[in-house]
């Protein structure tokens, strides 16, 4: 997919990436996106590995900043989006460390934000054909459920793959800090009020896996789903 490069300015992007303990993948990771996209800004969040990041990765090429403690990944990405906004980044890429998000595909969301003018750009996998049958039951469920609260079709729920105009985010206006901040990030912020879009990218799922507990997380969003209506 090609884009004027000259409408992309890239010192207003930040390639932002969660990590914890993720000292097979994330050096390819930052590899690929540094070939790619040489001049484009990441930030690593260490949330607490037991190997810290910045043991295998060089702080002259990425900035990494480090949570003491595992705090989750909804932490990470708000210490992610107060020190990108606080660098002055309009847009944030958010990337997972297990290299099941292609650094390929960033251009799709930099050029879906562009010709549609969309704050919020959520990339969809076609899971039915690559994922275990359990994580493609939670993503349906939740993903439905989040389309039915919001009043906006949500096809890909728990893909972390996203782009997001952060001049909308106010990280301690969220209260949940694990794998909930996502979707309640979207239950709070329906295309009715910031443009919404999606697109399709590949369905990677590797031998690395997946910091998510598939049963505890999804009755911790049941409890945060419900909880919404009582938001204000």
């Amino acid at each position: 997919m090609k884009i004027n490069t000259k409408k992309w300015d890239r010192a207003k992007y930040c390639a932002i990436i969660p990590a914890y303990n993720s000292a097979k993948t994330l050096p390819e990771l930052v590899h690929k996106i540094r070939s790619l996209y040489p001049q484009l800004d990441m930030l690593i969040i260490d949330d607490g590995s037991r190997k810290p990041v910045n043991q295998f990765l060089d702080n002259d090429e990425v900035k990494i900043i480090r949570h003491s403690q595992n705090r989750g990944k909804g932490a990470a990405l708000k210490t992610g989006i107060k020190y990108a906004k606080k660098v002055a980044k309009k847009y944030g890429i958010f990337l997972d460390s297990d290299l099941q998000h292609d650094p390929a595909e960033i251009f799709k969301y930099i050029y879906k934000s562009y010709e549609e003018s969309s704050d919020i750009v959520l990339g969809v996998r076609d899971i039915k054909h690559t994922m275990p049958f359990h994580r493609v039951l939670s993503n349906t469920i939740t993903s439905f459920l989040i389309s039915l609260r919001t009043g906006v079709r949500v096809h890909d729920s728990q893909c972390g793959f996203r782009l997001l105009n952060l001049e909308n985010i106010e990280p301690d206006n969220y209260i949940y800090n694990g794998f909930q901040f996502e979707s309640e990030f979207l239950i709070k912020n329906p295309s009715k009020r910031i443009n919404f879009a999606e697109v399709k990218i590949k369905t990677i799922y590797n031998e690395h896996g997946s910091n998510m507990e598939n049963i505890r997380d999804t009755l911790r969003f049941i409890k945060m789903y419900f909880a919404s209506y009582f938001w204000k």
